[in-house]
């Protein structure tokens, strides 16, 4: 019965999410947020194991046709143009933010495996550089899932907090955008706060975190080569996960900049995929408890909270002082 309750309480609010998204909502910035704490709420209330399986499977693809469908949004010359420019403080923020983080963790005394995949977590794009990092250093199920929760929690404050803090500073849209991107773990998390600030911060955020997405290849091989030579006997023999929405994304944007005709088509396709973005948070909403965010460890959570917030005080200056633009 309490089976038939949840499948029906996810598929009303599924339908729901949807439904706002294509309207005037007053209060429509706030859905990222609430579609994410709707989920927390239901999986709190009665969590059924079998439902929480397939949400974590459809969590992860919806996720990735969402941002594929955004792209129809997207004029291609423009990601271009953002990724050329912010090629240089990308490289910076990533070897920086890496760097410190393993320093933070070898302060605190934390774990080697958990400590790089908090740092590369932190560098490029959360819960996919942690799943792409995983298989390279063999890190146990309780190490990947410690670093996970404790990221993923970050993700959450995150969607909700920094718009407020965008707000308060007075940032541009383009300055929230670049904020969001170098700031914020997850790419879930980075539109969604950026779909609550606006239209503008939307486009260069997005654009700036995949494109800060596609390093989690080459830091993959990195950290391969530096952990085999730091752990001669772990030898790695994990593949990387490549993600190939950012290549869909990027021909999705291609076709509208390629055929004009079809940009008013494209306009629907991305409403749609911001229809699927809400879906995707109240499923990954679900999978979270407050069991398991209990279950994160104090010196893990300290190691990356702080290496977080010394990242965003050092974006938010850059941006002030205009370093960054």
């Amino acid at each position: 019965m309490k089976t038939q309750f949840n499948r029906f309480t996810m598929l009303l609010i599924v339908t729901t999410l949807i439904g706002v998204s294509y309207t005037n909502f007053k209060y429509k910035a706030y859905v990222p947020g609430i579609a994410l704490v709707l989920g927390i709420l239901l999986t709190s209330i009665h969590k059924d194991n079998s439902i929480s399986h397939h949400t974590k499977v459809w969590s992860s693809k919806t996720l990735s046709y969402a941002i594929i469908l955004l792209g129809f949004g997207f004029n291609l010359n423009n990601i271009l143009k953002a990724g050329l420019a912010g090629i240089g403080y990308t490289i910076i923020s990533i070897g920086g933010t890496l760097i410190l983080g393993l320093l933070i963790g070898k302060l605190l005394k934390n774990d080697g495996k958990i400590s790089i995949l908090i740092s590369s977590g932190t560098a490029i794009c959360g819960g996919s550089a942690i799943a792409a990092i995983n298989p390279i250093i063999r890190s146990s199920h309780e190490e990947t899932a410690v670093a996970m929760g404790a990221i993923f929690l970050l993700n959450a404050v995150g969607l909700l907090l920094f718009p407020i803090i965008g707000h308060q500073l007075n940032l541009t849209q383009h300055q929230f955008g670049l904020l969001a991107a170098l700031a914020i773990h997850d790419t879930s998390s980075v539109v969604g706060s950026c779909m609550s600030y606006g239209q503008e911060s939307l486009i260069v955020g997005t654009t700036v975190k995949l494109v800060r997405a596609l390093w989690i290849i080459p830091v993959s091989l990195i950290i391969a080569l530096m952990y085999s030579k730091i752990n001669h006997n772990e030898q790695s023999q994990g593949k990387t996960k490549k993600p190939w929405f950012i290549f869909w994304f990027i021909l999705a944007s291609l076709s509208v900049t390629l055929f004009p005709s079809l940009q008013a088509i494209g306009t629907h396709l991305k409403e749609l995929g911001e229809s699927f973005f809400m879906v995707a948070l109240f499923l990954i909403g679900y999978n979270v408890s407050f069991s398991s965010l209990k279950s994160v460890g104090t010196k893990v959570l300290f190691q990356a909270l702080s290496l977080w917030i010394i990242v965003s005080i050092l974006v938010i200056l850059a941006l002030k002082t205009g370093f960054l633009n």
